[in-house]
């Protein structure tokens, strides 16, 4: 039985620690084959569209927020889960650099030195950045969410758009929208049945940092997910968190 441990989004350094913490805990606990980063792992937040014209566009915070996602969970999930296969997904806010680059400074784009694999260490730590679709289980492929344009308001919507872009055969996980889900679907007849299943992994980033949300109202409940594959079947798991705490394989983190 192969085990994939799904990271939702985290937007560092916009995440919650705890969370974060405690799911590297149970990666450490669990020994997963597969580490999954479904996309949006640091914010890159100085050089994002919602910084444009705020002090934060020239705050020199740009290292600091490569260095605190390298080390306070690259680098923790690799130790605490040193034979994992680690894949990190690229998602809309991991793009935010090389659309920066691209409008100001794409001269600079092509050296080695500013590479996602450079700036975060990742050859060194054994992760591997890719962009969505990516298959990660039996049929299952990891997408971020934002590689389809537009925006879909409800789970069913994004369900639909994900069969049509990549195929009705096929079940995705995702993030991209912080709201956690699981929708199922089948095919067959006559008791022969295949299932399928969309899943939205959630968020792992605290709200309260949210600053571009206007009103203060998220409807972010904070999740990560688990696939269990046994070649043929895949049963996908999405935990949730209570006041920064949940229950994982019988334990209360």
């Amino acid at each position: 039985m192969k085990t994939t441990l799904i990271l939702s989004d985290t937007q560092i350094p916009l995440h919650d620690p705890l969370l974060v913490k405690k799911f590297i805990q149970v990666a450490e606990d669990i020994q997963p084959d597969a580490i999954v980063s479904i996309g949006d792992l640091i914010d890159f937040r100085s050089v994002s569209r919602w910084s444009a014209g705020t002090a934060l566009e020239y705050a020199p915070v740009l290292q600091d927020d490569i260095d605190a996602t390298v080390n306070d969970v690259l680098r923790p999930l690799r130790e605490a889960a040193p034979n994992a296969d680690i894949t990190w997904i690229s998602g809309n806010h991991c793009e935010n650099l090389v659309k920066y680059l691209d409008a100001y400074a794409w001269q600079i784009k092509a050296l080695r030195a500013v590479s996602m694999e450079n700036l975060f260490s990742l050859n060194e730590l054994g992760v591997k950045y890719v962009k969505g679709p990516e298959r990660i289980g039996t049929n299952v492929y990891a997408i971020h969410g934002h590689e389809s344009a537009g925006y879909s308001s409800t789970a069913s919507a994004w369900d639909l758009k994900f069969q049509k872009r990549y195929g009705s055969d096929k079940s995705f996980v995702f993030g991209h929208t912080h709201q956690g889900f699981i929708l199922t679907r089948a095919f067959g007849f006559k008791g022969k049945v295949s299932g399928r299943f969309t899943m939205n992994v959630g968020s792992l980033m605290d709200p309260v940092q949210a600053t571009y949300v206007k009103d203060g109202a998220v409807s972010w409940v904070p999740s990560f997910a688990l696939l269990r594959d046994d070649g043929k079947r895949v049963w996908p798991e999405l935990i949730t968190a209570v006041d920064r705490g949940f229950w994982f394989n019988g334990k209360k983190y």
